[in-house]
C-alpha cells in the first residue's frame, strides 16, 4: 500500500498561510501578561545599573525578556510540551547570543562560531562568579552581558510560560520579585535607584496580580463597576506605596546598615603570595655592574619629568620579606580583584593619564612583569596590543593599595594606558595616623631597640619617625654590595638583615625603604613599601632609574609619599673600605635556597642579578596534537553533546512509543496504534489532524487514497465482525510504516530530519488545536476554561 502525497494548490497554500497566522495571532490575555512579564523583567534588570558601567546590559536583557516572551508564546499556541520551550530557548541563546555579547567571536558580527558557542557555555556556567569577584562597574561591552542575556532569556520564557499555563494568581508576580531578589544578591554594594526600583516592581507585581485574579473571580454583589474597582484598587495601591516610600526614609537604610549582597562573602580566587617581591632583587637595577642597570624597561608618554612611576605597592611585612597582602574575606577594600571599565574607591587628587609600553628587559623580569606600572592609584586601565583582550579578562586590582596586577604576565610590546591619581607628598606641622598599623608590634618586637636607639632624642610619634629619618639619612652610606670591598653588604630585607643594618646603616634603597617603613608601623603609622622609578626627561625608564620610597597614611590627607632623599643618604656616600667580615664573607655565597611557595623574597632573585637567567628561553616542546584535541572538545564538546541529548531523546521517544504501539494489547488495539502512528507522522509534517474526529474525517483533511485506505482498513479491524489475527495486524503495520516513508520521500534531507525531529507528535492530540478552529484541551473536554 503506498500514499501519494497530495498536491498543494495555490488556494490550499494561501489558507494554510492564513491558519498559521490566526494561530499565532495573540489574545488579548497573552498580550496583557506579556507586557507584565517584560515589565518586571526590566525593573529587575535595573538593578544591575551600578553593576555594569554602561546601560547596553538593560537593553540586551530586555531583548532576551522579549524573545522569551515569543518563544513561550509560540510553544502554548501550538500545545507543545514545556521542555520544547526549554530548547527553543537554548536555540535563541546559542544562535543570536554571539550577535549581543560576543561580537569579536562571530562571523560578521553575527554569525556564531565555535569560539562564540564555547564563550556562552563558559559565560553561563562561569559568568556568575566572575561578576561577584570583579569590581563593579564591570564592561558594559563586554562577555559580562552573556548574564543579563540568559537571564532576560529565562525569565521570560519561564514567566510566560507560568502565565499562560497555570491559573494561580500569585504565581507569575511572584517569579518577577523574586527575580528582582536574587539580581539584588548578585549586584554591587551601591544600589541604584532603590526607590523607583521598589516602587515600580511593588506596583507592577500587584497590577498583575489583581488583573489576573479578576479573570477568575466574580465580584458580583460589590455594587461596583470594573472601571470603578480599577479606580479604588489603584488608588490604594498609590497610597500603599507613597506610604511605603515615606516610612523607610526614617527606617535603618543603606545609609545606616551596609547592603547586603553575595559578593560580600567571595574571597577573590587569587594567590598573590606565589609571586616574589620584586624589592628583593633591587640590586640588579641599581649598579652600573649589572645588566639591567642600562636597559630600557618601560616607555613613558604623558608623565612629567621627574614624576613617580609606582611598579609594585609592597603593604606586608613577616619578618621574611615586604610582599603584596592577599586582603581580607568579605572586604572588598583589600585584596587583588577582577576589575571592570572604571575603578572605584580612588581617593580624590588631580588625575593623570599616560601611555606605558613594555620593553622586553621589563617583560624578561619575571618578578616585574606581573606588576601593573602606574603614576599612582588608577582609575581606568586600558590594554591595547594583540595581548590585550588576553590582559583586560585576567587584570587584578587592589583598591586598597592603588595597584594593579597582570597574572598572565605583560609582554614586550604591550601597551597600557592609566588614569590615575598623583599621590601628595607629606605636609603639615603635626601628621596624625589614619588607619590601623599595616604591620603589628609582635612582628617588628625584635627591631624596636634600633628604633628607640635612633629616635632617643626625640619626643610625639612624628617627631620621632623624623629623628630616625634624619639619623638614617645623615649617619648612613649608600651600597649594593655589589662593589669590590663591600660584599659583605648583602641584599634582603629580612629580620637578620635589617637588624645588621640598624648597626651599621649601609644599605640600597631596598634597606632604607624597608626599616624606614616598619619604623613608621611601630610609631603607629601605616606605612608600606613601593617599589618605583623616577621618570627621566626622554621617558624612558632604565634600570638606573628604578627606587624604593615608603607611602604612610595621615589623618587628612589620605595615602602620602614619602621620597627616598627624606630618610636614605645620597647615593654617592659611600661606605669606607673596611675589610669584609670574614664569617659574612663565606657564608654569603651559600644562602640556602629558596622556599617553593613563600616568601616572596627569595633568593633566587636575590642572587639574580644580571637578568640572564630571566631571559633565557624555554627550549621548544614539540607540538601536542592530543593536548590540542582536547582544547576543542572542551570548547565544543558542551553544546554538541547538548545538542546530541536532545537529538537522541527525541528519536528515543518516538521510538520506544513505535515499539509500545506494535506490540503491546490485542490484535485490534495494535491495528489502531498503527493509524495513530501514521496521525503522528502528519502532525510531525505539520498536516491538519482534527482532534475530535473520525478515522475517515481525519483521513480527509490529510488527503490522499492511501490515508483514507488506512482509515477503512483500521475500522474494519476495529468494529468489523471476527477477530483480528497477529499476520493481518503486522501487515497493517507494514502499510502503515510504507506510507511513513512515502509521505518525506520527495522531502530535502534537512527536511526529512526536522520532521524526524519535531516534538509536536510527542503531545497528545487531544492537546493540539483542531483544522482552522480554536484549541482544544482535556480541561476544555471536561468542561473547564483556559487559562486566560
Amino acid at each position: 500500500m503506498r500514499v501519494v502525497q497530495p498536491r498543494r494548490t495555490e488556494a490550499n497554500t494561501a489558507s494554510s498561510f492564513t491558519g498559521t497566522l490566526q494561530l499565532l495571532r495573540p489574545s488579548s490575555a497573552d498580550l496583557t501578561d506579556a507586557a507584565f512579564v517584560l515589565l518586571l523583567g526590566l525593573v529587575a534588570l535595573a538593578v544591575w545599573g551600578t553593576t555594569f558601567s554602561t546601560s547596553t546590559f538593560l537593553a540586551v536583557g530586555g531583548l532576551g525578556v522579549l524573545l522569551g516572551v515569543l518563544v513561550a508564546h509560540l510553544t502554548t499556541v501550538v500545545r507543545w510540551h514545556w521542555l520544547a520551550a526549554v530548547g527553543l530557548t537554548l536555540a535563541v541563546y546559542a544562535l543570536l547570543g554571539g550577535a549581543v555579547a560576543l561580537r569579536e567571536d562571530t562571523v560578521a558580527g553575527f554569525v556564531p562560531t565555535p569560539a562564540t558557542l564555547g564563550g556562552l557555555a563558559l559565560g553561563a556556567v562561569q559568568g556568575w562568579k566572575d561578576l561577584l569577584t570583579t569590581l563593579p562597574p564591570v564592561p558594559g561591552e563586554s562577555a559580562f552581558l552573556v548574564l543579563p542575556w540568559l537571564v532576560g532569556l529565562a525569565f521570560g520564557c519561564g514567566a510566560h510560560l507560568l502565565a499562560r499555563r497555570s491559573r494561580s494568581s500569585w504565581g507569575p508576580p511572584a517569579l518577577g520579585l523574586g527575580l528582582l531578589g536574587v539580581l539584588i544578591l548578585l549586584g554591587a554594594h551601591e544600589a541604584g535607584v532603590p526607590v523607583a526600583v521598589g516602587a515600580v516592581g511593588t506596583v507592577a507585581a500587584f497590577a498583575w496580580l489583581f488583573v489576573r485574579h479578576t479573570r477568575r473571580r466574580s465580584l458580583a454583589g460589590t455594587g461596583l463597576g470594573r472601571a470603578t474597582r480599577w479606580t479604588v484598587g489603584s488608588l490604594l495601591l498609590a497610597v500603599a506605596v507613597a506610604g511605603g516610600v515615606g516610612v523607610s526614609a526614617a527606617m535603618p537604610g543603606p545609609e545606616r546598615t551596609p547592603r547586603t549582597v553575595l559578593r560580600t562573602w567571595v574571597q577573590p580566587p587569587f594567590d598573590v603570595d606565589r609571586y616574589p617581591s620584586p624589592l628583593a632583587g633591587f640590586r640588579k637595577y641599581s649598579s652600573d655592574s649589572q645588566a639591567l642597570y642600562e636597559q630600557p624597561l618601560l616607555r613613558v608618554a604623558g608623565a612629567s619629568s621627574g614624576s613617580f612611576l609606582r611598579l609594585a605597592v609592597l603593604d606586608e611585612w613577616n619578618g621574611t620579606a615586604w610582599s603584596a597582602s592577599g586582603g581580607v574575606v568579605g572586604d572588598p577594600r583589600t585584596g587583588f580583584q577582577r576589575v571592570g571599565a572604571t575603578i572605584p574607591g580612588t581617593p580624590e587628587g588631580q588625575t593623570t593619564t599616560v601611555r606605558i609600553t613594555v620593553e622586553p628587559a621589563y617583560a624578561a623580569t619575571r618578578e616585574l612583569a606581573v606588576w601593573l606600572p602606574a603614576p599612582g592609584p588608577a582609575t581606568q586601565i586600558r590594554f591595547t596590543g594583540e595581548n590585550a583582550r588576553a590582559h583586560a579578562d585576567v587584570v587584578r586590582y587592589n583598591i586598597g593599595t592603588g595597584q594593579g596586577l597582570v597574572p598572565d604576565f605583560l609582554r614586550a610590546g604591550d601597551s597600557i594606558e592609566v588614569t590615575s591619581v598623583t599621590l601628595p607628598s607629606a605636609s603639615g606641622e603635626l601628621p596624625r595616623p589614619a588607619g590601623p598599623v599595616l604591620v603589628a608590634d609582635g612582628v617588628t618586637a625584635q627591631l624596636a631597640p634600633t628604633f628607640d636607639t635612633m629616635a632617643a632624642a626625640a619626643g610625639d610619634p612624628w617627631g620621632r619617625a623624623e629623628e630616625i629619618a634624619r639619623v638614617m639619612r645623615e649617619n648612613g652610606s649608600w651600597s649594593n654590595g655589589t662593589k669590590p670591598g663591600q660584599q659583605q653588604y648583602l641584599p634582603g630585607h629580612g629580620l637578620k638583615r635589617l637588624l645588621t643594618f640598624g648597626t651599621e646603616i649601609v644599605g640600597s634603597d631596598e634597606h632604607y625603604a624597608a626599616t624606614y617603613a616598619l619604623a613608621l608601623n611601630r610609631l603607629g603609622y601605616p606605612a608600606r613599601v613601593v617599589m618605583g622609578a623616577m621618570v627621566p626627561g626622554d621617558g624612558v625608564v632604565r634600570g638606573q632609574h628604578v627606587q624604593a620610597w615608603v607611602e604612610v597614611s595621615l589623618e587628612g590627607q589620605g595615602w602620602v609619599t614619602i621620597p627616598t632623599e627624606t630618610f636614605m643618604p645620597d647615593r654617592n656616600k659611600e661606605p669606607n673600605n673596611v675589610p669584609p667580615r670574614s664569617l659574612e664573607q663565606r657564608n654569603a655565597p651559600n644562602v640556602p635556597p629558596p622556599n617553593p611557595v613563600r616568601p616572596p623574597g627569595s633568593f633566587d632573585s636575590l642572587f639574580n642579578t644580571h637578568g640572564v637567567g630571566d631571559q633565557m628561553e624555554k627550549p621548544a616542546r614539540p607540538f601536542d596534537w592530543w593536548k590540542a584535541v582536547l582544547g576543542v572538545l572542551r570548547v565544543v564538546g558542551p553544546p554538541l553533546g547538548l545538542v546530541g541529548a536532545v537529538v537522541a531523546f527525541l528519536l528515543g521517544a518516538k521510538a520506544v512509543r513505535r515499539f509500545r504501539r506494535r506490540t503491546r494489547g490485542a490484535e485490534s488495539t495494535r491495528v489502531a496504534n498503527g493509524w495513530a502512528e501514521f496521525l503522528d507522522r502528519a502532525r510531525d509534517l505539520g498536516r491538519p489532524v482534527p482532534a475530535q474526529a473520525t478515522r475517515l474525517e481525519q483521513a480527509a483533511a490529510i488527503g490522499g487514497t492511501e490515508a483514507l485506505d488506512l482509515a477503512r482498513d483500521a475500522n474494519r479491524a476495529v468494529f468489523g465482525a471476527g477477530d483480528v489475527d497477529a499476520t493481518a495486524s503486522g501487515g497493517y503495520w507494514a502499510s502503515v510504516m510504507a506510507a511513513r516513508k512515502a509521505v518525506v520521500a520527495g522531502l530535502p534531507w534537512w527536511r526529512r530530519w526536522a520532521v524526524a525531529l519535531n516534538p509536536r507528535s510527542l503531545v497528545p492530540l487531544a492537546k493540539d488545536r483542531s483544522a482552522g478552529g480554536r484549541p482544544v484541551s482535556r480541561s476544555r473536554a471536561r468542561g473547564a476554561s483556559r487559562p486566560r
